[in-house]
């Protein structure tokens, strides 16, 4: 069966439907892509021939034979990005090592702003073996207006750091109230203030004045007590002194009183107590400390006021963990009845210290933080605390105690 002629077309009889216009644009956008095309492939060419092999990384011997020397001779090449490689690993996990025995040596300046009221209260008592200087101040009470003034004026003759020749002194002002008919061994702060620091000085000038409302009742059972401190930017603040005075026993009703006295030796006011049980678990590697009860003094109700505690564990003057209690608002005996839970190494354990700060809070307002005592339990270098011994001796039972809280 043979086809038509009339259906057989030779390639020349074709033709498109285009004009020429459109013809030879689109053969001189064809002629323009085949040309980048051309370009990329040349590009990625000698891309290809510059890009040097890379090196396997692997050591590759040669060996070459002598017959009139007796034995072989092997020489070892090995690649230089090899070595490098190999040096790099060497030098991070050096680093790695130094990084970790810096934060072991350094964790006694790292000491957060949290932890530094709880380091201090551990080794205070050890920072205050140069007390020297005077603090001069005046103290005045304005009875129509029923308010209290203090001006902290000036120091003289401080102490210097030993490591850098300098002080950078300032001073917390504390307003004790106590003892109290219904709690006759406890203090109650009324008021603390802090001066400005003053740089590089043994003979700082403050000029700070605070005040407060009082009334003439108040006033004869105020104690002011002035703490000079040594500002440390890293570390906790070393103590210079303190110097106390009792408003009773000054006639403030008449004129004002300026007042310049020696500095002596801090010492701990009793603002409170605090129950808590101890139980040491040793196959666990656990330690149970349990807040059952804190009772404080105040002067005034506020339903506002809440208090919390935070519990820290130290071992060789670090801090190595830490917990809080819930917040509960306050009353004369708050209760807590809360176990907080922390595993050490069994050689932590029994030479730890416990420090727990009562710290007191408005609700619903921020900032307001105030830290109002701790108490300080466990193995001290010169003794060991009772409770703690107890502890030890019963193990895995709950031991109570109370424990002063001292600010």
């Amino acid at each position: 069966m043979s086809s038509p002629t009339s259906f057989r077309l030779s390639f020349a009889s074709l033709r498109m439907p285009f004009s020429d216009s459109i013809k030879y644009t689109l053969l001189g956008i064809s002629v323009f892509l085949f040309a980048i095309a051309a370009l990329i492939l040349t590009w990625q060419l000698y891309q290809y021939c510059k890009r040097k092999p890379k090196p396997s990384g692997k050591v590759k011997s040669y060996r070459s034979v002598d017959d009139k020397q007796a034995g072989n001779t092997i020489f070892e090449a090995v690649d230089k990005e090899s070595d490098i490689q190999k040096y790099d690993y060497k030098v991070q996990k050096l680093e790695g090592e130094i990084k970790k025995l810096s934060r072991c040596l350094s964790a006694t300046s790292s000491i957060s702003e949290q932890d530094s009221a709880d380091f201090q209260s551990i080794t205070e008592a050890d920072a205050q073996v140069n007390i020297q200087g005077k603090l001069r101040f005046s103290v005045s009470y304005d009875r129509e207006q029923s308010q209290f003034a203090l001006t902290v004026l000036d120091a003289t003759g401080l102490p210097v750091r030993d490591f850098s020749q300098s002080a950078d002194p300032f001073v917390k002002v504390k307003l004790l109230s106590g003892p109290l008919s219904e709690q006759p061994n406890l203090q109650c702060v009324l008021q603390e203030w802090e001066t400005k620091t003053v740089k590089n000085s043994r003979n700082p000038v403050f000029g700070s004045q605070f005040s407060c409302p009082l009334t003439e009742k108040e006033l004869k059972t105020i104690t002011v007590k002035l703490e000079v401190r040594d500002f440390d930017r890293f570390s906790r603040h070393s103590v210079l002194g303190e110097v106390r005075t009792r408003l009773n026993n000054l006639n403030l009703l008449s004129h004002p009183v300026e007042i310049s006295e020696e500095l002596q030796k801090l010492n701990k006011d009793l603002v409170g107590e605090i129950l808590l049980s101890l139980k040491y678990l040793p196959t666990a590697q656990r330690i149970e400390v349990g807040l059952l009860k804190i009772k404080t003094a105040s002067l005034t109700s506020n339903k506002d006021k809440a208090l919390y505690a935070r519990v820290s564990i130290f071992c060789n003057q670090c801090r190595l963990k830490q917990q809080k209690t819930s917040l509960k608002s306050k009353w004369g005996i708050t209760v807590f009845n809360e176990v907080l839970t922390f595993s050490l190494p069994d050689s932590n354990i029994r030479e730890c210290v416990i420090a727990v700060s009562v710290y007191e809070t408005i609700v619903h307002q921020k900032n307001s933080k105030c830290l109002i005592g701790q108490a300080i339990l466990g193995k001290r270098k010169a003794s060991e605390d009772e409770h703690w011994c107890l502890m030890m001796q019963s193990l895995r039972q709950p031991i109570a105690k109370w424990h002063s809280l001292l600010i």
